[in-house]
């Protein structure tokens, strides 16, 4: 699953731990937003953005005993019969 365009699922779900946040979000609404062949690593980052211990993408990663953002990405419905194929 690289693209928005490969979800075959009809809701995406981020959750992170150590802020407690979590969302739940149409892939239809996303693809209206993000675009049909976006990156899921795009969506991700954006969607994550505002958690207070996000870190920009290169930088070193923090020691053991830090807090960083733990946000995972799931999906969560069923599976969508009208999916585009990816491009790539």
């Amino acid at each position: 699953m690289e693209r928005l365009c490969d979800v075959r699922a009809s809701h995406l779900v981020i959750a992170c731990g150590p802020c407690e946040r979590r969302g739940v979000y149409r892939v239809a609404r996303l693809r209206e937003r993000f675009g049909d062949h976006a990156s899921i690593l795009d969506v991700y980052l954006r969607l994550t953005q505002t958690c207070r211990w996000q870190r920009e993408v290169g930088s070193r990663p923090p020691n053991v005993y830090a807090v960083g953002c733990r946000a995972k990405l799931d999906t969560s419905g069923g599976a969508i019969a009208n999916g585009l194929p990816s491009r790539t």
